[in-house]
């Protein structure tokens, strides 16, 4: 008999930034026409939030908010309160993201495709994987890779 093997998956992977100018703008630009994958990248990369507190806001959070404003986060993990900033770039992106999609108060910010809940932090780490394959940025990239950009 054969000792059995833990299925367990232990992964000690880190991930890296986004390190230069070119190459968020080129995934910015790469990534235009789909409003809510570029209000997740803008989202993602001026603010230092966990992509599982990210794509856990709802729309009636944001609703209204102005260049400046605020919104109060308690992280998952730690149970901290943290802060959102909604900059300029971040409004923009917001603005677009409402006039495509016009979002239910209740609605997740980043809904799945499938049913009424909100993107994984798991499938956001492929949306970002395939974003820096598509410009040829080389390196080890994951939904971790926007909070450290």
């Amino acid at each position: 008999m054969t000792p059995s093997r833990s299925c367990k998956k232990v992964s000690n992977l880190t991930v890296e930034p986004i390190r230069k100018q070119k190459d968020i703008r080129s995934i910015s630009r790469l990534i235009k026409s789909n409003p809510r994958n570029h209000l997740l990248f803008i989202l993602g990369i001026n603010n230092g939030l966990r992509m599982i507190d990210l794509v856990r806001i709802k729309y009636h959070q944001v609703e209204g908010l102005k260049p400046g404003a605020v919104i109060k986060i308690v992280e998952s993990k730690t149970g901290k309160t943290n802060v959102l900033v909604i900059n300029k770039s971040v409004h923009k992106g917001l603005q677009l993201y409402i006039k495509e999609v016009n979002p239910d108060p209740d609605d997740y910010l980043f809904k799945s495709r499938k049913g009424n809940g909100h993107i994984s932090s798991q499938s956001v780490g492929r949306l970002i994987r395939s974003w820096c394959s598509a410009i040829n940025l080389k390196g080890q990239y994951g939904s971790h890779s926007l909070r450290k950009t």
